[in-house]
């Protein structure tokens, strides 16, 4: 349906009931035109009353016939056809006068103006309906008989009010029609929006209904569910005081089912600790803030010390003071697997750290060492990291994890001479060309050893920190170094910090008395292979910390009288 279908509706049952108005109106016209015939012309009374009974008549039938249209479909027919009766009548009267100068013309305007202004008609209709009777006058005036000068002017003002009055009518037909329209389409909006609104509240009801049904439900399983929950829950005042718990508070700190009178949080805690659970908890809260996981000590109501963990809130009341609501969970089991899960923790530390220094002794075994070596070694290595990660540049590569990993990597770093022969290893005199290219061997082999056990440990960084340590740590800054000759920052940054400890320990450690430097003979040479030999960011963290190598040197010293294994010294 369009928009317009309520209106052309009320415009049918309108129509309807202005016709049967407008033929009640015609017939009392009629009687009433019939009295001015009688003092107007009484020579023509007799047969003018014939007309206007013969319009009475039908105007009569006109009325049964809109009565009868139920379905109010024939209205405009109807109506049509009573103003045509009606004017035609008129006609007839007019005719039988003179039409031009006889003052009867005036009833086909009152007819015009009955019909136009009871008849709810669009401009169309109005002017259509007009022109019609005006049409028929002029035909009626033109063929009763020819027309002077004189009734041709009389015509011409004739016709020209009555088309005046047409066209006001039309004027008024499509301005009434026009307002109905836009009345009728503000009233279905009006209708439409009073519908929605009583829809919507119906469903506001409705839903309002429902979800204090759902909330009746909800309170009563969170009722249950406040009830047997494990974990105790409070809400106290700002004093402390308890203002509802559920089962297992009252359980656990006052051994009973049900509350007592006056109870206060304050009952299970410590005398001595009653200010500061005030200060850091209670005073906390009612601020706004929220407390998650405080760890504290409670006294259950068997007087033995409870480990809980406490969270809470504010909570807001309507109409009422906020309240806080506290959960207390026993942690007491939880310490104990803690405590249990750090001793173990340690234990395996332990253990694996005795066998990471055990792997690395085996190197000890087939290449004599000074005593100590490796565990000078790790310490040298851990103060160059920890004053690189000072600097911006580092911060972000020397984390705790790489610390620790680089700790113990570092002690793994000649893991590979296992694989040299002992020939070489215990030679006193010079190696030849081959030997020392056998020797160097061992970086290859220990990197490789470690590579393995970092697949199946499957992303070990321990192992990938050793790795890098093994493989180049005989690496050089300027690229001469073995076995890849890398470059620069080429080099990973653990094997780089290893290159400069390994030196001073064999500038300071050698089992050659006769080749053994001091601290400060060390630290020059080492500051003179910087950019050639070693890193200079590396060597600069050196120079900064050598008063702790020089600690380091003399409280982890042995002395041995054994020949070294492999020159570390720096050329030029």
């Amino acid at each position: 349906m369009n928009t317009f279908d309520p209106f052309e509706a009320e415009t049918r049952q309108l129509h309807h009931r202005r016709v049967a108005i407008m033929l009640l109106v015609s017939m009392g016209v009629m009687l009433l035109f019939t009295l001015l015939d009688y003092l107007v012309v009484p020579e023509y009374f007799s047969q003018f009353f014939r007309y206007r009974l013969f319009a009475f008549g039908c105007a009569g039938l006109l009325l049964v016939a809109n009565y009868c249209d139920q379905e109010q479909r024939r209205a405009w027919m109807i109506g049509f056809a009573g103003y045509l009766c009606i004017g035609i009548v008129v006609l007839l009267i007019t005719q039988q006068l003179d039409p031009v100068s006889s003052p009867y013309y005036v009833g086909l305007i009152v007819i015009i103006i009955m019909y136009t202004a009871l008849i709810p008609l669009t401009g169309g209709q109005a002017l259509f309906s007009g022109l019609t009777l005006v049409s028929l006058y002029l035909f009626v005036v033109i063929f009763t008989e020819p027309l002077n000068q004189y009734q041709l002017i009389n015509l011409f003002s004739n016709l020209f009010f009555m088309i005046c009055f047409v066209w006001i009518a039309a004027i008024q037909s499509w301005a009434d029609t026009t307002a109905r329209k836009h009345e009728c389409l503000l009233r279905n909006k009006e209708q439409a929006a009073a519908s929605a609104l009583a829809r919507q509240a119906e469903h506001l009801e409705n839903e309002v209904k429902r979800r204090a049904e759902a909330q009746k439900v909800s309170e009563n399983k969170y009722r249950l569910l406040y009830e047997a929950i494990v974990d105790d829950v409070v809400l106290v005042t700002r004093k402390g005081d308890i203002l509802q718990a559920n089962a297992s508070y009252w359980l656990h700190f006052h051994d009973t089912h049900f509350p007592p009178r006056d109870a206060s949080l304050f009952d299970a805690v410590r005398p001595e600790d009653r200010e500061q659970v005030q200060a850091a908890l209670l005073d906390v809260l009612a601020r706004g803030n929220t407390v998650s996981a405080w760890q504290w000590t409670l006294i259950s109501a068997a007087g033995t010390p409870l480990e809980v963990e406490i969270s809470g809130s504010l909570v807001t009341r309507a109409g009422k003071a906020p309240v806080l609501q506290l959960v207390l969970r026993d942690i007491s089991i939880r310490r104990q697997l803690e405590n249990t899960l750090i001793t173990s923790l340690q234990r395996c530390r332990t253990m694996e750290n005795a066998a990471i220094l055990a792997l690395a002794k085996l190197s000890e075994y087939r290449d004599v060492t000074p005593g100590h070596h490796l565990e000078r070694i790790r310490e040298y290595c851990r103060i160059v990291a920890v004053e690189l990660a000072q600097h911006d540049s580092f911060r972000t590569l020397i984390s705790p994890e790489f610390l620790q990993n680089l700790y113990q990597g570092s002690i793994l770093h000649d893991i590979g001479k296992v694989g040299v022969t002992d020939a070489i290893l215990d030679k006193t005199g010079p190696l030849t060309v081959q030997e020392k290219e056998r020797l160097r061997q061992h970086t290859r082999i220990g990197g490789d050893m470690i590579k393995a056990m970092e697949q199946e440990a499957k992303g070990s960084s321990f192992l990938s920190v050793a790795k890098n340590i093994a493989y180049f740590h005989h690496e050089r800054w300027d690229g001469n170094g073995y076995p890849h000759g890398l470059r620069g920052e080429e080099i990973p940054l653990e094997a780089r910090i290893m290159a400069l400890a390994d030196s001073y320990e064999e500038y300071t450690a050698a089992l050659d008395p006769a080749r053994i430097l001091s601290h400060q003979q060390a630290v020059e040479r080492i500051e003179a292979c910087a950019g050639r030999h070693f890193d200079p960011a590396v060597v600069t963290a050196f120079v900064r910390r050598q008063m702790d190598f020089d600690w380091i040197r003399g409280n982890l010293s042995e002395r041995c009288t054994q020949s070294p294994s492999d020159d570390m010294r720096c050329e030029s």
